[in-house]
Formats: structure tokens, sequence, C-alpha cells
């Protein structure tokens, strides 16, 4: 292909679902992107790009192309920052996607005691909660093993979840849980099936959760770690789950310096962390 930087218009809508949100990561207008894929189907003779429910996304039949694009984009980066960390340079920036309970809990208090050793490392922390591809990130930390693309995965530990009751009215049957979005997420399945009823309030985050039932007095499913600093509450006893974190970055970054450096930081973190060190649930307090 002639114009290589194409390439990376083509490699954003794939990651992004459509052109529109494409334009917005890469800091450009849907006409620039449309304008990028009608040059390319001149020089494949078919169009790159489909109309989808959600917007303009990308044609299955450029499957093989993105995947390269994918490849040769990943293996650029690794060899840049490469040559940065040689010289004493900031690497790019190295996008690491996990829930805002591994961000603000976990990764992001570690930071004070490695500053020195990260100082060359340009970090973005972005809050998705059980995501199985890489969409633009390049490290992600999920409950769920992606199963599809070329990545490298392994579980890095566990997370143990309960559901905790005001202990004045610990058989209450309200309570708090996450969004609809992880009604399917193990946890919220087995607190689901105790309260025999869904959530009366929904929210997006444990941290966000923890409030609700602060100020309510309902029932909810906290990390055993955010549980046990609930004054007034108890562990409900036979619902501790185990939810196991896995981290994955594409297999071209295999010896790109700064993964290495960013994975072997995340890896040490969590296995640090008092969210990740309480292994079991515990049966209640008084």
């Amino acid at each position: 292909m002639d114009r290589w930087d194409d390439l990376k218009f083509l490699l954003a809508i794939e990651r992004h679902g459509t052109m529109a949100a494409a334009a917005r990561a890469l800091g450009t207008n849907p006409a620039t992107v449309s304008r990028r894929m009608e040059r390319m189907a001149d020089e494949l003779g078919m169009n790159p790009v489909i109309k989808t429910p959600a917007g303009w996304g990308t044609n299955p039949e450029v499957r093989g192309l993105i995947e390269a694009s994918d490849r040769f984009h990943e293996e650029i980066e690794r060899e840049k920052n490469r040559l940065r960390l040689k010289h004493g340079l900031q690497s790019a920036e190295i996008r690491v996607a996990c829930s805002p309970l591994i961000s603000g809990h976990i990764l992001i208090p570690a930071l004070a005691e490695c500053a020195r050793e990260m100082e060359n490392i340009q970090l973005s922390f972005h809050n998705r909660a059980m995501i199985e591809t890489l969409s633009g990130n390049d490290v992600i930390i999920s409950s769920l093993r992606p199963r599809a693309g070329r990545l490298i995965s392994r579980k890095i530990g566990s997370i143990r979840v309960q559901v905790f009751a005001p202990e004045r009215d610990p058989a209450i049957r309200d309570w708090g849980g996450l969004g609809v979005e992880l009604r399917e997420f193990e946890p919220m399945v087995c607190a689901t099936q105790y309260f025999g009823q869904p959530p009366r309030i929904h929210v997006d985050t444990f941290d966000h959760l923890q409030l609700v039932m602060r100020a309510t007095r309902l029932a909810g499913l906290l990390p055993v770690a955010s549980g046990l600093e609930m004054a007034d509450f108890v562990a409900v006893p036979d619902t501790a789950q185990s939810c196991d974190l896995y981290m994955s970055y594409h297999e071209s970054r295999r010896g790109d310096p700064a993964i290495t450096q960013v994975t072997g930081f995340i890896a040490q973190s969590v296995a640090n962390s008092s969210f990740t060190r309480l292994g079991d649930g515990i049966s209640g307090r008084g």
C-alpha cells in the first residue's frame, strides 16, 4: 500500500468501532477519516468500511489487512520504546485499561513506591471493566480472559467479593449492585440469586456502591477489603466469590522494554495489595 498513514485510520476504526469514534480518538473529524477510506477503496478495489447499525465500521474482507496493520503498529511501538529508554527518554504513552477498583485502589497508590523505576514511563489509565480486547490500549486487566486475538495473557491474582448487609438488619432483601451491563458478572449472578431479585440501585463502580450502601443502609456486593471498612455492616456467610484477574498485551510487544516494565509493575502491585491478599471471604463480624 502506497500510503501507510491510511492504515492508522483503518486500525482506529477497527479499535473504536465506527468512523466517528475513530475520528474522536485521532483528534480529527469524520470527513477526514472518510476521505482516507475513499482513497483506500480506490487502492483496494473495494470499500474497507461498511454501514452497520452503530455507524460505519470495518468490512470483514479487510480482516487480514487489519491484522497486518496491528502487527506493524505494535512492532513499531516496541522499537520506538527500546530506543527512547536506551537513550534516557520517556517511553511512548502506555495505555492501561482496567476497572476503577484496580486503578484507584491498587495501581495508582503503588506508584508512590515505584516513582524512580517508573520515571521514564508515560502511563495513561483508562476505566474499562470486563474488557476482552485491547481496543486501542497497550495493556488490559480484566476478570475475563481474552479468547481471541494475538494476545499474551496471564493470571496475576484474584479479588474476593462478598455480600455485606447492615448489622441491625442482616436479612434485608433490598440491595445495591453494579450496572446492568455487568449482570452476567458471576458475583452479581450469585448475589441476585441470594437476594431473589435484581438490585434496587445500580451504579458503575464498587466505590460508588460503597457510598450508596452508607447513604441508604442497603445491602450490597463489595470487595472484602472494602466491606471491612464499612462500620455497622457484616459479611453475609456463604456469599463470597473469587474473581480472577488477567493481564494481557499484544504478542508483538514481547520484548518492548516499556511494556515489560509496566507489566512487571502491575503484577507486583497486585501481589502486594490488600485487595488481593485477602484470600478468603469472611463469615461475619460481631
